[in-house]
């Protein structure tokens, strides 16, 4: 169980940008990477399940890239871009393991000396390649905007577009101990906040 010490470090490197974070992590700091893999663990998990992979797959994946992360974290030139590399990265392990799971049910067939085409065969998600990469990135500069903002703005956010079952402004007013009539305000508040966050941002 982590100290109140630990914890309140583990917080700080949480606030950091990346580059500062990955410094950290290269320093030797256990934190600094414990904080890092917790701040992009949805986006790597999401990629595979996105490609319809199953959830064992997922989490072999989310393994195999926070391994090659590690080893090759030291060589990173762009460390304010390490979330387009975990993307492209997730992507061809999603390909290698689809590839491989095509192989084990399936005997490709020799009789005109062509190979089965495997990455042609993972479900597609709609969109192209690149859009996908830039929908993913974008989700990911969401989540790391709202995570700098105050946690009362963190929680009803949370609760207006991320939870699976839609609260009424009554429900929320209750969970978050307001007024009913404050809720219409505090969240144009948040959202404005947001909206200068990713402002900077882009």
């Amino acid at each position: 169980m982590k100290s109140q010490a630990a914890t309140a470090l583990t917080s700080d490197f949480a606030r950091r940008e990346d580059r500062d974070l990955i410094a950290a992590c290269l320093s030797g700091e256990r934190e600094a990477w414990e904080a890092l893999i917790h701040r992009y663990q949805r986006l790597i998990y999401s990629i595979p399940l996105k490609a319809r992979l199953s959830p064992d797959d997922a989490a072999d994946i989310f393994q195999s890239v926070c391994l090659k992360l590690f080893e090759k974290l030291a060589t990173l030139r762009e460390h304010d871009k390490i979330s387009s590399w975990l993307i492209t990265t997730t992507s061809r392990e999603c390909w290698r393991v689809a590839a491989h799971s095509r192989r084990e049910s399936q005997t490709p067939s020799s009789d005109d000396g062509s190979e089965l085409d495997f990455l042609s065969q993972i479900p597609s998600a709609g969109l192209r390649a690149d859009e996908q990469h830039e929908l993913l990135e974008r989700q990911q500069m969401l989540r790391d905007a709202i995570k700098t903002l105050s946690e009362r703005c963190r929680q009803l956010l949370t609760m207006l577009f991320y939870e699976r079952e839609e609260s009424s402004y009554s429900d929320i007013a209750r969970r978050m101990a307001m007024p009913v009539p404050s809720v219409g305000p505090t969240r144009a508040r948040c959202l404005e906040k947001l909206k200068r966050i990713l402002q900077n941002k882009i």
